[in-house]
């Protein structure tokens, strides 16, 4: 068995890879719990799944470094093993064509590796968590860069705190264009506005370097925009989880 953990801005996303299967623990970021909280959630839910293996191994992403301490704490303390923790300086079979690779949040590494093991070829993934990202590899397995958008929680929130009038809405799947009222008329900006501003930067982006790239949805919100998206794609829930699978078999304890 192994253990990737995902750990954002709004999730902490746990991966119990058992032979063939993938369980997925999912625990919010916030408050931070003591390591004993944490290691209890996870005896819990290894419990309810039926996982009585020990892992053979833990990787680990995360954007929230307070969190990586304490559950880093509750996985030696359950499982007596030290977990790899993912940054830029790791072997993951992409070379990394940015100026300051430091700075790239190893979740879309990871959800890079992943869509590139997919289709071997130019691709482009979208993660539609917190901040909606773009990242993009290219020809040479490299990673080229690519776009940050405010997520669609974060745009909900910052009209119902910036203006005087409009409330939080529900994010359904359902949209149409035309908005009738101000609930349907800031879900069609919200969804439909995504949609289009995700579909039109990886338009520019093929045109600026003059690949045809293929198009990875992931994250929490990925499936309810996944229906607004005219360009042809491919939606993967856990897409983060699967780059971790991938780099701990690749051997990412050793250095690029």
């Amino acid at each position: 068995m192994l253990i990737a953990i995902d750990i954002g801005n709004s999730l902490i996303k746990l991966g119990f890879f058992v032979n063939r299967s993938l369980h997925v623990q999912e625990i919010a970021s916030h408050p931070l719990l003591a390591s004993r909280r944490y290691a209890a959630l996870i005896r819990d839910f290894m419990r309810e799944k039926n996982i009585d293996k020990m892992p053979k191994g833990i990787i680990l992403s995360s954007v929230v470094k307070s969190r990586s301490e304490a559950l880093t704490r509750a996985l030696k303390g359950l499982f007596l093993v030290e977990p790899l923790i993912v940054d830029h300086t790791k072997k993951t079979g992409i070379r990394l064509d940015i100026p300051k690779p430091e700075e790239l949040g190893t979740d879309r590494l990871a959800n890079i590796v992943a869509a590139h093991a997919l289709y071997k070829c130019p691709v482009a993934v979208i993660d539609f968590g917190t901040a909606t990202t773009i990242s993009i590899a290219g020809n040479a397995a490299n990673f080229m860069g690519g776009s940050i958008l405010p997520g669609l929680r974060l745009m909900n929130k910052a009209l119902a705190k910036g203006t005087s009038r409009l409330s939080e809405v529900t994010l359904s799947a359902t949209a149409p264009a035309l908005g009738i009222d101000t609930a349907s008329g800031i879900r069609s900006g919200l969804l439909i506005g995504t949609a289009g501003a995700v579909e039109r930067i990886i338009s520019r982006i093929e045109a600026e370097t003059g690949l045809t790239l293929k198009t990875v949805l992931t994250g929490g919100y990925g499936g309810i925009v996944s229906r607004y998206m005219k360009r042809r794609h491919r939606l993967i829930p856990y897409l983060t989880l699967q780059g971790l699978r991938i780099m701990y078999a690749r051997g990412a304890r050793c250095m690029n």
